[in-house]
Parts: C-alpha cells; structure tokens; sequence
C-alpha cells in the first residue's frame, strides 16, 4: 500500500474495513462488502474506531447498562465454607464482569461517539453513465398519448360513421349516383350481393377426378363425358388428348390457383385450375360448369384456347380479322402503351396461360359504351374472366395489343 494514497476506512453499515483511494471527504465511496453508499466523511478509519471504542468503554464502566439484568450471586464452595466457619481458608470477592454498551449498538452507529445525534440518511445517488435522460420519458408518454389518440378517433369516426345531423345532405357516392342512374348497374350489385361462395372443396375434388378420367379414358365416349357440351366439340377433344394423333398427351400437374377470378359481367366468383401437360408446358386453364343435370364438367372452349395458345396465333394474322376469345383480365395502368394514348383507353392485362407468358394488352376506347361498361363492372386490384371479341391493334407499345369490340354479356349498344 502506498502511503497517502490509499486509506483504510471502517463500512457504518456493516463495520468492515476496506481500501479505498478517495482522498476528498466529500466525495462518494461504496462499501464493497454490503453495497453501501455515502460521503467518505461517513467512513471512519482504525484510528477513530479505536478512540470511539476507548470512550465508550470508559462510559460504560462507570454507567452500567440498566437495561441488563445483574446476575445472581454465585455460591461456590469457598464462600460455603466461610460460612460454615472453616479455618484457613481466604476468599477473594467476585467483581461482576462490565459489559460494554458497544454490544447494542446498531453497526451504523459503531463509529459515532457517545450522544452525537445520529448523521442524516443519504440518498442513494445513481451514477451519471446509470442515469436515464428526462427527454426519454417524455418521448414515451408523448407517443403513448399519440397512440391512444390515434385509437379514440377511429372507434369515434367508425362509431358516427352513419350518423347524420338534421338539416345535412349527404353527397352520394359516385358509385351508388352510377347505380342510381343506371338501372343495368344497379341490378347488378345486387346480384353480386346475393351470390352464394362456391364449395371450393367439393370443385377441387370433380376437377381432380374429371381430369385424371379425361387423361386416363380409352374410348372417345368416356372422354366427351368429361366434357361440357361435348359433342359440339368432339374432333377437337380427339385432336388433342385422343390416341388418333399418334402419340397421346400426358397429364404432368393440376394445381389449383389460390385466387379466384370473377366472372365479367355477373362477379361469379371461379375456382381456376391450372393444366401442365406434355404439350403445354406453361399450363393451360380449367374450370368447371355446372350442367342441367347438376353435374360438374370441364369448360371446353377456355381449356381448348389456353391448351392450344389460339390467341397467341390469332394475332399473327391481318389485323383487321377479329374473333372471340376466352381470356383471363385484369386491370392495369396501360405502361405498356405510348403515354400519349393512355387516356384514350381502358386496359387490361390479358393473361391466356396458367403463367406469365405470353404477354397481352387488351385496351378498350374509354369514350364508348363498352369502355363505360367494363370500367362500372370491373375494378382495380381483381382479376376476371370473360369472353371477349378482339383484333389486333397497331399502337407503339411494348406488348401486343388487342382492341376489344364487344364482350359477351355486356348489354346491346
């Protein structure tokens, strides 16, 4: 230990010493055996526990405790034999042993000299790099308080959503003022609103067992009973997954799509199904029909035309032919079209496989009928499925484009 340096100091609390190298007694030290923390004029050192012990033993020799009981004078056999008289027998008297008034004393108050009033209590002080900043806690209650603000007005918006003060009208909104006024439009919502979900459990199950007998079928007649309206489409049937061909198409994968698309017009939701085979490695399109009979059976003309890629050779011919065509739609922000066109047409992504590819931009003259219909009964972020009338349209763009003139269900013009 260096002298000057180091210094031996006695714990208030627990009375043991330590080392500590603080020198100002004003400065904080901390027992390191019970933790306790306080000025370094608190801790005494072996010198004034020595000084303290002196006075306090001296105090209490000549003030005994009264608090302790004396204890009974003890009779030995010396003093039994004085008594009885016996000679030569010299007896010394039993001085009562002094208790020192240090045995009750607290620990706290071991070094304090007798009758100074006890030293104030300390408030622990929690060091600087422990302590949290004021602004922390107010950031947290400012962001609680903006929380439950934030959460009080949605409950009292939603609350009062429908409630409406005497003598205010209510603007419509622009789709029930199209509803108001178009007789077609609002039939419509309400034939959406009371169409019942599909059972896609039990579609998923026919389809399985449709395809895999369409597939597996060793006669044309088994085929065609796959088959919605089959013997208006029976050569084709036989074309493309009879054994008249030469080699026959093979059935590699029939998931089913977790979305499912609408019918354009009518909202009918559609289980779709995609079809992998040996021939049509992208997928073709399938879903199911229910017959007279409430039987389910294959759709033709989507699976035909999506197996055999129609559209995609359609628009290698003129442009001015036009034919229909089952298509998958969506609509889109037309950026695959010339900026200066986009407000002239409505488009829709046109999708005729089970993936991405191929590619098609169907637009529709936004200032016709048949633009104002598709726009009221289609809407953004759905897919659907329709029949539409198409030919291909000659417009700068990065995608193939169709110009639709018709689409079946629409009303006449």
């Amino acid at each position: 230990m260096i002298p000057g340096t180091t210094a031996s100091l006695i714990c208030p609390a627990c009375g043991q010493a330590f080392l500590s190298m603080q020198q100002s007694m004003e400065g904080m030290v901390q027992c390191p055996h019970c933790a306790h923390n306080a000025l370094r004029g608190y801790f005494g050192t072996h010198a004034q526990v020595a000084g303290v012990a002196q006075v306090r033993r001296r105090v209490s020799q000549a003030q005994p405790m009264q608090s302790m009981p004396e204890p009974e004078p003890r009779r030995d056999i010396h003093t039994d034999l004085q008594a009885a008289g016996a000679p030569g027998l010299q007896t010394t008297k039993q001085v009562p042993a002094n208790f020192t008034a240090r045995q009750t004393l607290q620990p706290s108050q071991a070094l304090m000299p007798t009758g100074a009033p006890p030293p104030p209590a300390e408030e622990f002080k929690t060091p600087p790099h422990l302590r949290s900043s004021p602004w922390r806690n107010a950031f947290i209650l400012l962001a609680f308080a903006v929380v439950c603000g934030g959460a009080l007005w949605l409950w009292w918006d939603s609350v009062n959503a429908s409630a409406v003060k005497p003598g205010v009208k209510v603007a419509p909104s622009p789709a029930k003022e199209v509803a108001q006024n178009d007789p077609i439009a609002l039939k419509t919502q309400i034939a959406r609103a009371v169409i019942p979900a599909p059972d896609v459990g039990a579609v998923a199950e026919d389809a399985k067992a449709l395809v895999t007998e369409l597939f597996a079928a060793e006669t044309a007649e088994r085929r065609a009973a796959c088959i919605q309206d089959a013997a208006k489409c029976r050569a084709e049937i036989e074309a493309q997954f009879g054994t008249a061909g030469g080699k026959k198409t093979e059935l590699r994968m029939l998931p089913r799509f977790s979305s499912m698309p609408q019918t354009l017009p009518g909202g009918q939701p559609v289980p779709l199904f995609k079809l992998v085979t040996s021939v049509c490695t992208n997928g073709a399109l399938i879903r199911l029909n229910m017959g007279a009979d409430g039987k389910r059976r294959i759709n033709w003309p989507l699976l035909f035309e999506t197996h055999t890629a129609a559209l995609a050779t359609f628009l290698k011919q003129p442009a001015g032919e036009a034919a229909w065509f089952h298509v998958g739609l969506r609509p889109s922000h037309g950026l695959d079209i010339a900026a200066e066109l986009r407000p002239k047409y409505i488009t829709f992504d046109v999708q005729v496989s089970a993936g991405s590819e191929p590619h098609f931009v169907a637009c529709v003259v936004r200032d016709s009928p048949l633009g104002r219909f598709m726009e009221r009964e289609s809407e953004w972020g759905k897919s659907y499925l329709a029949r539409l009338l198409v030919r291909r349209l000659d417009i700068k763009s990065e995608a193939p484009c169709l110009l639709v003139i018709d689409c079946e269900g629409a009303p006449e013009r």
